[in-house]
């Protein structure tokens, strides 16, 4: 899964109405696929009855001294998609991760002060923008991924919980 929300001055209108946040993924079982992807507008909340769904939702986000960011302290991914050409199949899955802040952390590997990283004629190019890109990374090796399908795809169950390793980045660019 990938999400991108943009800036402030993208939107539906002229801009200036708050980020739009466009979401795409996909669901592997064997071999079928679900592709997912969403939009969601500013101005709309995100519908629980959507055919498709494909988002990655940052939950109790703590301001972070160290970046000026606001961190999640869990992480929450939700995927849902027709699988294959039938729309009457559904694969669908769901993640939470708790990441934790500060002292509490869950699973931070890095902190990644992007600027700190490039050669200094970019850094003076970047800074001339204005922009403070960083970089989070977690990785949580008890991770439990939540798989809904038909009985066919999941080996005569509806559901499983998957157990795994997940590897996590989020970045931030003002």
């Amino acid at each position: 899964m990938m999400e991108f929300t943009t800036t402030d001055g993208y939107g539906r209108k002229k801009g200036g109405e708050g980020g739009v946040a466009v979401n795409v993924g996909c669901i592997s079982v064997g071999n079928q696929v679900s592709a997912t992807a969403e939009t969601k507008w500013p101005d709309e909340a995100a519908s629980s009855s959507a055919p498709v769904v494909s988002r990655a939702i940052h939950y109790d986000t703590v301001p972070d001294k160290d970046t000026g960011y606001n961190q999640p302290q869990k992480i929450g991914f939700s995927w849902e998609g027709p699988l294959g050409a039938d729309p009457n199949q559904k694969l669908s899955a769901d993640l939470l991760l708790s990441v934790g802040f500060g002292e509490q952390s869950n699973g931070l590997i890095e902190k990644v002060d992007v600027l700190a990283e490039i050669p200094k004629v970019l850094k003076a190019i970047v800074n001339a923008t204005g922009t403070k890109p960083y970089i989070y990374q977690w990785m949580q090796p008890d991770a439990v991924l939540r798989l809904r399908g038909p009985e066919g795809i999941l080996h005569g169950q509806n559901e499983v919980d998957l157990k795994g390793t997940a590897f996590v980045e989020a970045s931030y660019v003002s």
